[in-house]
């Protein structure tokens, strides 16, 4: 992952040499990663497919891109790229850090896994709800964008693909009544392409660059009242925008990594890894924003 102004990883650590002998976990690194991905499909199924009927067969269909009228208003697509991405790039670190493959080795690796794994999903999906094209693209796109920013290290280091979240007030209202399905709390969901300020040298170097490390430009993507849906079909739909933000945000790495400098390596890397995939919450601020809404019935969908 990248490490900005500051980096963390073993092999680039200041004044650690390259070729530093390591130990290796291969076996270990293995079967977490393995583990991570059996913990997922479980609760996949309490989320996905536990309460839901089966349909009749399997059903290609398709709900659509990034229209207002779908379903998640293409949040959803977001979600798959950002959801395939994380689970590739926290695989490769596992295998690359801890299990000491190759970096090359490692990316491949996890990203085919996790290109599979959504590939998989969406099979099933075809037996509970329906195989959507669009959303297969979506896992596509989110396993290249892994592989690029992990074989790349100075795309990694001016950007990343992250997701600010705070559960809405439609589905904490939900909680007690079980509904595991956080994935589609689109409403909670902003998902932000970040630029790092602080990887740009010209304003880094610069004598008075150094507020450039806790700061980034994002562009964002967001819907509100599309997902989750109202508790009762009793009761009205929910207003229904599909957003568009240009702003700035907290780069929490950046200020992880200054806080942590000397001290703890592992909570520095572990924190790193937390922020560049997450955003930390409320600390968007969109300077420039476009809303828009549906006009006309939306489309069903779900999963």
């Amino acid at each position: 992952m990248d490490q900005g102004t500051s980096p963390v990883l073993v092999n680039d650590v200041p004044d650690v040499p390259v070729d530093t002998p390591r130990e290796t976990h291969k076996l270990a690194a293995g079967l977490t990663l393995g583990g991570v991905y059996v913990g997922f499909i479980t609760w996949a199924y309490f989320a996905w497919y536990r309460k839901h009927n089966e349909l009749r067969g399997f059903k290609w269909g398709g709900d659509g891109w990034l229209g207002t009228n779908t379903y998640a208003g293409g949040a959803d697509k977001f979600g798959h790229a950002w959801a395939t991405m994380s689970l590739a790039r926290v695989g490769t670190e596992m295998l690359h850090q801890w299990g000491g493959f190759s970096k090359t080795t490692s990316t491949i690796v996890s990203s085919a896994l996790s290109e599979l794994l959504f590939l998989g999903v969406e099979v099933k999906d075809g037996y509970f709800y329906e195989f959507s094209f669009s959303d297969a693209t979506g896992d596509t796109l989110g396993a290249l964008a892994a592989v690029a920013l992990s074989l790349s290290p100075r795309l990694d280091e001016l950007f990343d693909f992250r997701v600010e979240y705070w559960p809405s007030a439609a589905y904490r209202r939900q909680l007690d009544g079980g509904n595991l399905n956080v994935a589609e709390d689109y409403s909670g969901e902003t998902y932000l392409l970040a630029l790092h300020l602080g990887a740009i040298h010209a304003l880094s170097d610069h004598k008075w660059g150094a507020w450039t490390r806790f700061v980034d430009v994002a562009a964002g993507f967001g819907t509100r009242g599309y997902k989750p849906d109202p508790p009762s079909r009793m009761l009205p739909d929910y207003e229904h925008h599909q957003n568009i933000y240009f702003g700035v945000s907290l780069n929490a790495q950046g200020l992880f990594d200054w806080m942590l400098d000397g001290r703890s390596t592992a909570a520095r890397k572990i924190t790193h890894g937390i922020f560049e995939v997450f955003n930390a919450p409320f600390t968007f601020v969109p300077l420039l924003e476009d809303s828009r809404t549906p006009s006309g019935t939306i489309a069903p969908g779900g999963a």
